[in-house]
């Protein structure tokens, strides 16, 4: 089974900027930057928001939707951007996970789990990180099978 990572997920942060511009960002850690579209988004609801529609917005009655237009493209150009950030965060990381992966094997020499593919302790029954159960082998049975083979 493989399990999907919900860290530097693209969708998700996508996702969350489109609900909240800038949240994309603070999911991905990228503080400065959802302060920056936050700001951008302040700014620009000042600038090219006219007063009666701010007040509209406030009480539900909104009666023109391309009003707030300069507020959706924002928040869009927001959602987007954090799409592109997670997905060139989870490219850098795939790149550097297999040079790691090849250090850690190399330097460990343990076994790897059949099932999660991380290191156990071979004289521990099963695996510490996800309980699968190793079937364990008795040396005399593996010589036994030997010679009634050899005979």
């Amino acid at each position: 089974m493989v399990q999907a990572s919900l860290r530097n997920n693209p969708l998700l942060a996508a996702l969350l900027g489109t609900v909240v511009t800038g949240l994309g960002h603070l999911y991905l850690r990228r503080w400065l930057r959802a302060l920056g579209w936050l700001g951008i988004t302040a700014v620009a609801s000042v600038l090219f928001i006219p007063e009666p529609t701010i007040s509209a917005l406030s009480s539900g009655t909104l009666t023109d939707p391309l009003s707030i237009l300069p507020i959706v493209l924002i928040s869009a150009a927001s959602a987007f951007d954090a799409y592109l950030i997670a997905k060139t965060m989870r490219i850098q990381a795939d790149e550097i996970q297999p040079a790691n992966a090849v250090k850690a094997a190399g330097a460990d020499e343990s076994p790897a789990c059949p099932a999660c593919g991380k290191p156990v302790d071979p004289d521990l029954g099963f695996c510490h990180w996800c309980t699968t159960e190793f079937d364990v082998v008795d040396v005399t049975e593996l010589q036994g099978r030997d010679e009634t083979n050899s005979n």
